[in-house]
């Protein structure tokens, strides 16, 4: 607001603003990101703050939000997931005069809980043919599939074979499936992208279609036996979990088949530009934010190894 507008105090309650506000983003974000901000105000913010005043709502009302879900063993994760959609809720108010301003602005460093960053697992090149040796039948192409393009789970769960072209060693990155095996739109217009198809994988999907039930182009490339998209969770807990144990591997996650796959093309010397676009970044910077240790390490040991191979050849 500029200086010196008014405030139009308000009688409306945060539960009514906020379902006013929620119906109006229902064709503004994807259908997941509305179930959860709908399961966020009705689980968490409506049993607290739902009949309050909009404009009587506080800094320390927001604490007593992040207190009650302390108190219910929630963690920090889930609680700033609800502490977006109040952040956006009370900021549009905040634009649109009904409050001054956005109280979520006013916590204090720390009172926002800090979420910990999963460490990041990557497989060596040895443990990836053990993982692989160890997969289920059923799980080992869509394993080797996410280890050799670094696709997401949901790119996985919703590539169809005319995604696949074989001919130009490409495959084409154009929607995912949801957790209800409903074909969306990718995360972002990065995530719209063409990954290269390496021979050997090639090989491997040609023979998955040869056995598969479902060629279609329209159909997909990793079904279940009716030929819906898979649960992403199955996936995990049959597919990978299965053959990390098998592997005699440690327990790693999904993702880390992808941050497993970009660690392959950083330690071939590929620059950002292009290793951003081959995972479907929205920028380089978020390339760069979570993967620049991985730079730092393969330069440093390329730089480590000549110099000693320098010394030793010096001597012989």
């Amino acid at each position: 607001m500029s200086k010196g507008e008014r405030i139009s105090r308000t009688k409306i309650t945060f539960s009514e603003y906020a379902k006013t506000w929620l119906e109006m983003q229902k064709t503004e974000i994807r259908p997941r990101t509305y179930e959860v901000y709908e399961i966020a105000i009705r689980l968490h913010l409506d049993p607290v703050i739902g009949e309050m005043k909009l404009s009587d709502i506080d800094e320390d009302d927001v604490l007593r939000v992040i207190a009650r879900m302390k108190a219910n063993g929630k963690k920090a994760w889930t609680i700033r997931s609800v502490l977006t959609p109040l952040g956006r809720i009370l900021g549009h108010a905040a634009r649109k005069g009904r409050i001054a301003s956005n109280p979520m602005q006013r916590l204090e460093h720390g009172e926002r809980p800090k979420v910990e960053r999963h460490e990041m697992r990557i497989l060596s090149r040895e443990d990836i043919a053990k993982l692989l040796a160890g997969s289920p039948k059923r799980y080992r192409t869509i394993l080797a599939t996410a280890v050799l393009t670094g696709m997401r789970l949901s790119e996985l769960l919703g590539l169809q074979w005319q995604d696949i072209d074989f001919d130009a060693s490409v495959i084409r990155i154009r929607r995912q499936a949801d957790r209800k095996g409903l074909m969306v739109e990718p995360k972002t217009p990065q995530a719209k992208r063409d990954i290269v198809l390496p021979p050997s994988l090639a090989k491997t999907l040609r023979e998955h279609k040869m056995e598969s039930r479902f060629k279609a182009d329209g159909e997909l490339v990793f079904p279940t036996a009716t030929g819906r998209a898979q649960n992403g969770r199955n996936v995990s807990r049959r597919g990978l979990e299965k053959a990390l144990a098998n592997a005699g591997l440690a327990k790693m996650r999904f993702h880390d088949l992808r941050h497993t796959h970009c660690s392959l093309l950083i330690s071939e010397g590929l620059n950002v530009v292009y290793v951003s676009r081959s995972m479907g970044h929205a920028s380089p910077d978020i390339t760069l934010k979570t993967y620049s240790h991985l730079w730092d390490a393969a330069e440093h040991a390329g730089k480590a190894s000549a110099a000693l191979d320098a010394v030793y050849s010096a001597s012989s």
